[in-house]
């Protein structure tokens, strides 16, 4: 049995860590601050094995997470990624078709992002690809959705990645769209406000308690 779950944050208010005490961004978990006022959209794209003990939203063999994400994503867009070097640049790509975009979703190296709708530069990019502090990456992902693009950024998983993808506009219900028509075989596919997902045993609900979000599950 594989699963697919989309966990997200509609709408959610993005703001920047005000000292090193704060939490940093962890999976799924966004940083919301009292008193801001810029609203934007978050999901978390996860997957999992059940038969394989494989953990990770590029860990199934026929991608149909990636899939699904693919067809929310209206191109063309714009892939960065530093090379496996200490000192190496960073490499921009146009996407522009499905196919491009899909295969990068399911090849992206840690240090990497995917921008739609226009082509960013210099500091946004870099801030993004390296990560390098918390407040630079908020600070950038808020620019370029402030400029209506859609951002999606690699999670290291057990195996390969997940997803984190930051939109100007709210994504959960294209996202059950997308996954209701895969329709994979041995799959069950949920999509969850994050808010009922919060703790480790509630995230990774398909390993305790493949029931629990029932009620969001895609038919």
């Amino acid at each position: 049995m594989r699963v697919i779950k989309y966990f997200f944050e509609e709408p959610t208010l993005l703001d920047f860590p005000e000292s090193a005490s704060e939490k940093p961004l962890d999976r799924g978990e966004t940083t919301v601050k009292l008193g801001a006022t810029r609203q934007h959209f978050r999901g978390y794209l996860a997957a999992s094995d059940l038969g394989s003990g494989a953990i990770g939203g590029s860990s199934l063999e026929d991608q149909v997470a990636a899939k699904a994400l693919t067809s929310l994503i209206e191109g063309p867009g714009w892939f960065f990624s530093k090379g496996s070097g200490p000192h190496d640049s960073i490499q921009s790509q146009l996407l522009s078709n499905p196919e491009a975009i899909f295969n990068a979703l399911v090849t992206m190296p840690a240090e990497s992002l995917l921008v739609t709708d226009f082509n960013p530069k210099g500091q946004e990019i870099n801030s993004l690809v390296h990560r390098s502090t918390d407040k630079k990456t908020f600070g950038a992902i808020v620019r370029l959705l402030d400029m209506g693009a859609t951002v999606v950024l690699p999670e290291p998983a057990h195996v390969g990645h997940d997803w984190s993808i930051f939109s100007s506009n709210p994504l959960s219900g294209r996202m059950r769209d997308a996954l209701e028509s895969a329709a994979a075989t041995n799959c069950r596919s949920f999509v969850v406000p994050y808010v009922k997902a919060r703790g480790e045993h509630k995230f990774y609900f398909e390993q305790y308690d493949l029931e629990l979000f029932k009620e969001y599950e895609v038919k």
